[in-house]
C-alpha cells in the first residue's frame, strides 16, 4: 500500500518529461526488474550454460554477465531518473529526430520478436501442463491467445499496471524458483547429472547473460523516470541486475543440473510440483512481456505520435501474438547473442549524449530544431555492431567478449566523433 506522500503515475508521459513529484520508490523499481529477469529464457540459458560451464563456471559467467548489465543499468536508471524522459526521447536526442525512428524501431523489434518467443513457450508448457495434469487437451493456439490477452490488458493499464503486477508476482516466483532447487538437491543429494547442452564457452555465456536482459538494461529510464529520486533509481538497478540476477539465474540452473534435464519447468514437473511450474511460468511470462509491450510501446509512439498509446500497445500485442505461432524460441540463444552486440552500443550512444554532450539540457523544444539525424551515432552504431560480430566469432576483439567490445567501440567511437565536432569553429558548418 502506497503512502500519502507518494504520488503514484496516472500517465505515461510518452511525448514529454515525467513532472516532479510523479514517482515510486526504489522497491517498486527494483521489483519491476526483478520480474522482468525472471522469464522461460533465463531458465533455458541458465541450464545450458550450468551444463557446459560447471558449477563454478557458470557462476562466474552469471557474476560477470550480471555485473555488466548492473553498472550499464545503473548508469541508463540515471539518466533516465535525472531528465526524467523515456528512452526514446533520449535516443532523438543522440540519433535525431529522424535517426531515431531506425533506432527505436530496432529496439522495438528486439521487444515483439521476446513477446512472440515467450508467448510461444508459455503456450506450448502450458499446452503440456494441463495434458499431463488433469488429462485435458487444450489447443497451443488457445493457450497462446488467452495468456496473449491477459498481458495486453495488464500493459494497457500502463506504468501502474505493472508497477501492481511485480509487486504482488515477484516475491511469489522466488518462493518457487528457492523450493524447485531445494528439492532437486535433496533429490539427487551432491550429484550432478551432464547435461546435453549447447556448446558454450565462458566468452559465449557472458554474452549470452548479457544479451538476455540487455533490452531490458536499454530501455531501464522508461521505469527509473518515475521514480522518487535519482539515488533510489540507481541503487534499486544496480541490486536488481548485479546482486538479484545472477542469483536467480544460479538457482535456475541449480534444478536442471542436479536432475541432468536442461528446463527448470521439466525439472519441477518430474518433482511432482506441477501446479507451482504451472505458475512459475505463467507468472515470469507475464511479467516479463507486459515489459515488452510496454516498451515497446512507448518506442512506436514515438513514430507514430498521433495514436494513443493504449491503442499503440494493443496493436502491438496482437503482432506479437501472431509471432508466437511461430518456433520462435528455436532461435533463441543466437537472438540473445545478436542482441547482446546490437542493442548495448544505443544505450552507450545516449549515455554519452546526454551527460557529457548535453549535460542534461534536455528540453523537449529543442528537438523540433536539431538535425533529423546525427550521422556520428550511426557510424559508432554500425562500427560496434561489426566489432562485437566480428568479436563473438573469435575474428578479432578488444576483451573477445562480443557485447563488452561493442560497448567499448560505441563509446569511444562516438565521444571522439563528437568532440571532433564540438572542436570545429563555429563558423564551420
Amino acid at each position: 500500500m502506497a503512502s500519502s506522500a507518494e504520488v503514484k503515475p496516472v500517465a505515461d508521459f510518452a511525448r514529454s518529461a515525467v513532472p516532479e513529484g510523479q514517482g515510486s520508490s526504489g522497491l517498486h523499481i527494483a521489483l519491476i526488474i526483478i520480474g522482468g529477469t525472471i522469464g522461460f529464457s533465463i531458465f533455458i540459458v541458465a541450464a545450458q550454460i550450468g551444463g557446459a560451464l560447471g558449477f563454478s563456471g557458470a557462476a562466474a559467467a552469471f557474476a560477470l554477465g550480471s555485473l555488466i548489465l548492473g553498472t550499464m543499468g545503473a548508469i541508463t536508471s540515471y539518466v533516465g531518473a535525472k531528465s526524467r524522459l523515456s528512452t526514446y526521447l533520449l535516443t532523438e536526442f543522440a540519433f535525431g529526430s529522424t535517426g531515431a525512428k531506425i533506432a527505436n524501431l530496432a529496439v522495438a523489434l528486439s521487444l515483439i520478436g521476446w513477446f512472440g518467443v515467450i508467448s510461444n513457450i508459455l503456450g506450448q508448457a502450458t499446452h503440456s501442463m494441463i495434458l499431463e495434469s488433469i488429462g485435458i487437451s487444450i489447443p497451443v493456439y488457445l493457450c497462446i491467445l488467452i495468456a496473449s490477452v491477459l498481458m495486453i490488458g495488464v500493459t494497457v493499464m500502463g506504468f501502474t499496471g505493472i508497477d501492481r503486477l511485480a509487486l504482488i508476482l515477484v516475491p511469489i516466483m522466488i518462493v518457487f524458483i528457492g523450493w524447485a532447487a531445494y528439492l532437486a538437491w535433496q533429490q539427487s543429494g551432491d550429484t550432478t547429472t551432464a547435461l546435453q547442452t549447447s556448446d558454450f564457452t565462458f566468452r559465449t555465456a557472458v554474452s549470452a547473460v548479457v544479451g538476455s536482459y540487455i533490452s531490458g538494461v536499454i530501455i531501464q529510464p522508461d521505469y527509473s523516470r518515475f521514480a522518487r529520486n535519482i539515488r533510489s533509481a540507481v541503487i534499486a538497478v544496480f541490486i536488481a541486475l548485479g546482486v538479484v540476477f545472477p542469483l536467480i539465474q544460479f538457482f535456475s540452473a541449480v534444478p536442471s543440473m542436479m536432475m541432468g534435464i536442461p528446463d527448470i519447468i521439466q525439472v519441477m514437473i518430474g518433482l511432482g510440483i506441477i501446479v507451482p511450474a504451472f505458475f512459475l511460468l505463467l507468472l515470469g511470462a507475464w511479467s516479463s512481456n507486459v515489459l515488452c509491450l510496454y516498451s515497446s510501446g512507448l518506442s512506436i509512439a514515438t513514430i507514430i505520435q498521433k495514436v494513443k498509446l493504449a491503442s499503440i500497445i494493443l496493436g502491438i500485442g496482437i503482432v506479437g501474438t501472431v509471432l508466437a505461432f511461430l518456433p520462435a524460441q528455436d532461435y533463441l540463444i543466437g537472438f540473445l547473442v545478436l542482441l547482446g552486440i546490437t542493442i548495448p552500443p544505443i544505450g552507450a550512444i545516449y549515455i554519452i549524449e546526454a551527460i557529457f554532450i548535453r549535460k542534461f539540457d534536455l528540453s523537449i523544444e529543442r528537438l523540433e530544431r536539431e538535425p533529423s539525424i546525427n550521422w556520428n551515432a550511426f557510424v559508432a552504431w554500425t562500427l560496434a555492431i561489426v566489432v562485437g560480430y566480428l568479436s563473438t566469432n573469435d575474428i578479432f576483439g578488444i576483451v573477445n567478449i562480443g557485447s563488452l567490445d561493442s560497448l567499448i567501440v560505441s563509446s569511444f567511437v562516438y565521444a571522439g566523433l563528437s568532440w571532433i565536432r564540438m572542436s570545429k569553429p563555429q563558423a564551420v558548418t
